[in-house]
């Protein structure tokens, strides 16, 4: 007779920096109060590291409406990022700060322009949805471009529904972020 090993259990691993929630946000259902997180994986096996995890959950946060990139989905109930079913993933804890840098979002604290942008009636630029009500705006690098022109360009932006943006103007539709050309001068429009 010989004795069956049990299967190998997936082993979980605490990242070691927490991520910083810079204001209360959500991904979907999932509220996240302001505060630091603690990021843990849920299979240290799947290639699947603690700076991509944190990339990751920067992403994510950028999806209010909770629908996610690729094959990745979330529980709300258990704080849970899964890809597919490959049982790679990661899971997300309000915690106390520990040192280093784990990841903020949406970025460092003087890019996000201080009040919010009012949109007056629900409307939409191409097939991104802009439900009336409060709009927070956070700039790509600091001071560029100003939060007052990034407001200006937003109401611009705003009365081209087809999405046909003024040269060299594009939108990113999954995050709603607004760029020149390739570059990095721009700016993100969020739901407050």
């Amino acid at each position: 007779m010989t004795a069956m090993s049990a299967p190998a259990r997936a082993a979980e691993a605490v990242c070691p920096n927490t991520f910083h929630v810079l204001h209360d946000d959500h991904i979907g259902k999932l509220k996240l109060p302001e505060g630091h997180y603690t990021i843990t994986l849920l299979d240290d096996q799947k290639h699947l590291s603690c700076q991509k995890a944190a990339t990751l959950f920067a992403a994510f946060l950028q999806d209010y409406d909770g629908n996610l990139p690729g094959k990745w989905r979330l529980k709300v109930g258990a704080k849970e990022f899964l890809r597919g079913r490959s049982g790679a993933g990661f899971r997300v804890a309000k915690g106390a700060h520990s040192g280093g840098g784990g990841g903020h979002h949406p970025g460092r604290n003087d890019r996000i322009c201080p009040g919010t942008f009012q949109v007056e009636h629900n409307d939409h630029i191409g097939r991104v949805q802009f439900p009336a009500g409060k709009y927070t705006i956070t700039t790509l690098r600091k001071g560029r471009p100003t939060c007052a022109r990034a407001s200006r360009l937003f109401a611009r932006f705003l009365q081209h529904p087809d999405g046909r943006l003024p040269d060299p103007w594009q939108m990113e539709a999954r995050t709603a972020t607004f760029t020149r050309g390739s570059t990095n001068f721009g700016f993100r429009v969020k739901r407050a």
